[in-house]
């Protein structure tokens, strides 16, 4: 016997498809069934028994491609597919939804469609294509024609192609006189479907039961007060903690509003809304802190309620691994040796900007002992007691430096840790970040910095979340940043964040009065019990030590090595190690004054300067004139004018503009030191 045929024609390739695979699942074993659609186009002439169109539009299309010769033809009525009406339900009540379709007229049958279905609890906005924006609309919902969707709209529920609904599919049967027991099982297939659909629904919502009970009981046998809530601001888990802290039960707060359970707009707004990772609050008498974890891939909150003592607990701890990781300060004003007055107003200075919260730039020589001051600052700082970072800039590369002071993200690269790291500023939140060797990093590490210095917050490398920061930063440099920002290879904004308060450490040539007791330091320090000649003593006190207390320290390691018995001699000092510098050397290379005034007046000029410079103040020549007037050898702004500029001419300072003023340079220290050491002569 010859099937009777239906030709289904529709209007997308994927409409083709799913509705084909509707008809040949209900229908397909008692009529023959075939398909095409209007978009790839349609033979001359189509003959069937039976035309099925899957829209208006689709008829009109089909009529003007080809000639249908045919008994019937009927535009199928549609309906939303039953599997997707889960997720109608779960959008949000009086949300403003976009209704998408690639068409009016079958947008508008969406529409009238899914209020057929009962679905109105929120407000339907039809699509026009001609329109690009659309205001506080957040979701649209569309039956396969999700690429039509405007970019600005980031949630898209896709209900897939809508099926024929019943009524055409008793239709098709009543045409062809399948008869009552036929049209009986097309029914039962039809609803088989829906059923399966409810038991798997069914089945999920016993899992998701289960997995929340579970979840539940783990909750409750935590010490602390367990707080969750989603996107929609409902409150996902509360456990027993939670319930004696509030006296409400599970069961009253459970998918609940967070505002229609705790009474504190400070703790919603903290909770909800806060970059702070924790914060205390006084809860029906009960003093706690509340920790706070945003999971942005699960769009979750989790709130941890801990009592006073644990916090105080968890950031002993916390300390304790920064402790454990060397991140702590090691040294103190007290450790640094020396009784030379120049080292002795360092030290005064440093305690008195100890005190402040400004970034410090300290200044000096290589091995003059910047990284000391660094540690003692911190621990003669309100921040004592939070951790203490230091890192050698100079000894990383650019793209290593970055990962180590910013942080990144997971996958932010090959070779990336999973979960992303902290970076030091991270670490170092609450406490002090010490850059030793600033003026060497590159200016591409000089821009993060700065934003880090202005804002007080960062994102790690691949990462797009703000994190604040609490962390007072020090600075050390051997070079002079001021001239390398004028040659523009040190940002001079980044100089400035710096250059707030400046500490100069003396270098070694300055203070040799120190040299026995830093040798003394060096002794007792070994554990040896040797004796050092006078003759020995005398040669180091002679000697410049461009490579300062570092030099003096590995000069002192060598003679305690190599020393026989319990004395250092001349034969054990290592003269093929000490530069061929001595005073004559310096004497000869300096530029010698021509009369006893003029070596006075540079003596002053410098030493002013340099006083300034201490003080982190510029030195102005108004400043300058003034103060000679006070010693008692005027000199007008125009002649400190002129003698700057032979200072300068000969490299002894930088001149500056604005509130940077005028500054020694190491060369200039040098100078000073020479005019100081000859001036009697």
């Amino acid at each position: 016997m010859v099937k009777q045929t239906i030709t289904l024609i529709a209007g997308s390739t994927q409409t083709k498809q799913v509705l084909y695979e509707q008809l040949q699942q209900l229908l397909g074993d008692y009529v023959q069934i075939t398909s095409f659609a209007s978009m790839i186009g349609l033979p001359a002439q189509l003959n069937a028994d039976f035309f099925l169109f899957s829209s208006e539009v689709t008829r009109i299309e089909a009529t003007e491609m080809c000639h249908l010769t045919g008994k019937e033809m009927v535009v199928g009525k549609r309906t939303v597919h039953h599997q997707f009406i889960d997720q109608l339900l779960k959008i949000p009540q009086h949300s403003n939804v976009l209704i998408v379709n690639d068409d009016d007229f079958a947008t508008i049958e969406l529409i009238e469609s899914l209020y057929q279905l009962g679905i109105d609890h929120f407000q339907y906005v039809p699509f026009k294509r001609e329109q690009l924006f659309y205001k506080n609309i957040d979701i649209a919902v569309s039956p396969g024609e999700s690429h039509l969707c405007p970019p600005s709209i980031k949630n898209v529920i896709d209900i897939g192609v809508r099926l024929f609904d019943m009524a055409t599919i008793l239709k098709i049967v009543e045409y062809f006189g399948l008869g009552e027991k036929i049209s009986s099982l097309i029914s039962e297939r039809y609803i088989r479907n829906i059923i399966d659909l409810q038991r798997e629904l069914s089945v999920a919502e016993q899992n998701a039961k289960h997995l929340s009970q579970h979840i539940q009981n783990v909750v409750n046998t935590v010490d602390d007060g367990i707080l969750a809530i989603n996107h929609h601001q409902k409150i996902t888990v509360f456990n027993r903690r939670l319930e004696a802290l509030f006296h409400l039960s599970v069961d009253e707060v459970i998918h609940k509003q967070l505002e229609k359970v705790i009474a504190s707009q400070e703790i919603i707004d903290f909770i909800l809304h806060s970059n702070e990772e924790s914060k205390f609050f006084t809860i029906y008498g009960v003093d706690l802190v509340i920790f706070r974890h945003q999971m942005e891939t699960e769009n979750t909150i989790v709130a941890t309620f801990k009592s006073i003592n644990q916090a105080f607990e968890v950031k002993k701890m916390a300390q304790q691994e920064l402790k454990n990781k060397g991140f702590y300060a090691k040294y103190n004003f007290g450790d640094i040796v020396g009784d030379h007055p120049v080292l002795k107003d360092s030290i005064q200075i440093a305690k008195k900007l100890a005190l402040s919260e400004h970034p410090i730039l300290i200044q000096g020589e290589t091995g003059t002992g910047k990284e000391l001051f660094a540690h003692s600052i911190h621990l003669h700082s309100v921040r004592k007691n939070g951790p203490f970072i230091a890192i050698n800039c100079s000894a990383l590369t650019e793209s290593l430096l970055e990962s180590e002071l910013f942080g990144y993200e997971e996958g932010t690269f090959t070779g990336a840790q999973k979960g992303g790291k902290k970076g030091l500023f991270e670490l170092a939140d609450n406490g002090t970040i010490f850059l030793d060797e600033i003026g060497d990093i590159s200016l591409t590490v000089q821009s993060h910095l700065l934003r880090v210095l202005q804002e007080k917050e960062l994102r790690r490398i691949g990462g797009r979340k703000v994190i604040p920061l609490n962390v007072r930063v020090i600075a050390a440099t051997n070079k002079n940043i001021q001239t390398k920002s004028q040659e523009g290879t040190f940002r001079s904004d980044l100089f400035y964040r710096l250059n707030v308060l400046t500490l100069s450490v003396p270098p070694l040539r300055k203070r040799k009065m120190d040299i026995p007791l830093l040798v003394k330091h060096f002794i007792t320090k070994s554990g040896k019990w040797v004796k050092v000649e006078e003759e020995v003593l005398e040669k180091l006190r002679k000697q410049e030590w461009f490579g300062n207390i570092r030099e003096l320290k590995s000069t002192i390691d060598y003679m305690l090595t190599i020393c026989d018995g319990d004395k250092i001699e001349l034969k054990d000092i290592p003269h093929d190690r000490f530069q061929n510098k001595d005073i004559q050397d310096i004497i000869t290379s300096f530029p010698v004054p021509e009369n006893l005034l003029e070596m006075h007046e540079y003596l002053f000029l410098l030493e002013t300067i340099k006083q300034c410079n201490d003080n982190g103040k510029p030195a102005s020549r108004q400043l300058i004139s003034l103060s000679s007037e006070k010693k008692g050898h005027f000199l007008s702004q125009q002649q400190v004018r002129r003698r700057l500029n032979s200072l300068e001419l000969n490299g002894f300072i930088t001149k500056g503009r604005g509130r940077t003023g005028t500054r020694i340079t190491t060369k200039g220290a040098d100078y000073l030191h020479f005019l100081e050491d000859n001036k009697g002569t």
